[in-house]
Order: structure tokens, then sequence, then C-alpha cells
């Protein structure tokens, strides 16, 4: 109950907390002028109790909150990995799946509707994938599987005088020069060409060095398994004069 009583000459009304209304005021008016972390300190409570109070009290921070993309992703992959994609716990990640009565992510249960196909190769994995709600790795083995070629961002097409220059020096020598990377060069090698490319050797054998000048640099890496720009580069080092057949 709420009991009156005069004080200083005028009447004050004691609340149930023991608090006067004037009494009151002034405490509010205390803590409208002091920072969080002032109060949490008065309170003895550390400044993140003090704000995840007042996130209980608001109904959830924003990173707890659930977004319409996020909700389409549930039950599409598997927990652990949305939970890697979202920054959020497995845990977490399987409640909101459960509670939406979402049935476990099952590679075998998802099918690939016709107008999901359509979008292979027409755009990269990764994006196909954000679109699709799958992983890279399911758009990138449902690609191969059809044996639809990769789409590549900003993709310039070959001309014949680079497809010519394929197999004639390192994978990496060539994309320098063509202002390509060197998977870019090396898929189109393996796609388009027989040439294989072996390790070459670090160490030159002494029956090696002695072919340098003697056959042609194309020869010499053919019998010995290197770059014809390797072979090119050592005779130059030791100031071997290039191979001339004689007439």
């Amino acid at each position: 109950m709420i009991e009156r009583h005069e004080s200083f000459g005028h009447k004050e009304h004691i609340m149930r907390d023991g608090m006067t209304a004037v009494q009151r005021l002034a405490v509010q008016k205390l803590i409208r002028a002091k920072s969080d972390r002032e109060i949490a300190r008065l309170l003895r409570k550390s400044h993140r109790l003090l704000n995840l109070h007042r996130r209980r009290r608001s109904g959830g921070s924003r990173s707890e909150r659930w977004t319409d993309y996020e909700l389409r992703l549930v039950g599409r992959i598997r927990d652990e990995e949305l939970a890697k994609l979202l920054r959020r716990t497995p845990g977490a990640v399987a409640a909101k799946r459960e509670s939406l009565d979402i049935p476990i992510f099952s590679p075998q249960r998802i099918r690939w509707a016709n107008r999901e196909i359509e979008l292979l190769g027409k755009r990269p994995d990764s994006v196909v994938a954000r679109m699709l709600g799958r992983t890279r790795y399911a758009v990138q083995l449902k690609r191969h599987s059809l044996k639809i070629p990769q789409c590549w961002e900003n993709r310039r097409a070959w001309m014949p005088s680079e497809d010519a220059q394929l197999g004639t020096m390192r994978d990496a020598e060539l994309a320098r020069k063509l202002k390509r990377s060197v998977l870019s060069v090396r898929s189109r090698r393996n796609d388009n060409t027989s040439i294989r490319f072996n390790r070459t050797p670090k160490h030159w054998l002494q029956s090696e060095l002695r072919l340098l000048g003697r056959l042609p640099d194309g020869e010499i890496a053919r019998r010995s398994g290197r770059f014809l720009a390797s072979v090119r580069n050592k005779r130059v080092q030791l100031g071997i004069a290039r191979f001339v057949a004689r007439s």
C-alpha cells in the first residue's frame, strides 16, 4: 500500500520500494547523467552483463535475429557448414531448423530443378551457389557431372595465336606473357592439347650438358624432359652458342 506522511511542510508519496517520488526523480536524473559503464561500475556489474540484460529486454540483438536470406538456407546445407557461413553455432542452426520443422540436410533429398541446371556455367560457381542456396562444391560437382564448362568472370576469348603457344613454355611464364592467370593457361592446355609437363629435374647431368650447342634446344628438351626455356637459359648461362645445322 502507498502511505502518506508530512515532511518539510508538504505531502510526499512513499513508494513500495521505500523511495519518495522526489527521491526517485533525483535517481533518474543521476542515471541519465552517467554512462552505462559508470552505472555498471556503481552496480558492481560488468558492462557486458549490463548490455546483455538490455538486449534480453529488447528482444535480442541484431546478430541474434534471422534474416529472410538466412532462413532460406536452413536445411539446404549441413548445419555445421551453415553455422560457419552465418557465424553462428551449430546448435543455434539446428534449433532454428527444428523450430521451423525443416528436416536435416540430405544431398539425395534435394533434387536439381531444370531452372537450377540452366544456371550452371552461365555464372561463376560461387555466384550460382549463393543464388540457389547450395554449397560451391555441390554446384561444381553437378556442373562437372553434366560436362558443362566453367564460367570465368571477365573471361577473355582465346585467340589462335595464343593457343599455338600452349606447351611451348611454362604455364606461369606464358600466363605472364599473355596476361592471363596460371590456372586459365593450365586448364586451356589440358583441355585443348595433349601436352603434359613433368616436373623439371633440378640438377643437370654431365651427359646433358655435353649436348648443349650440339643439338637443337628443342631436341635436348625432349630428351631430358625439360622445358625449352630451361634448356635455352642453361645454354646462355654457360656461354654456349646456339646449334646451327651444317649444310
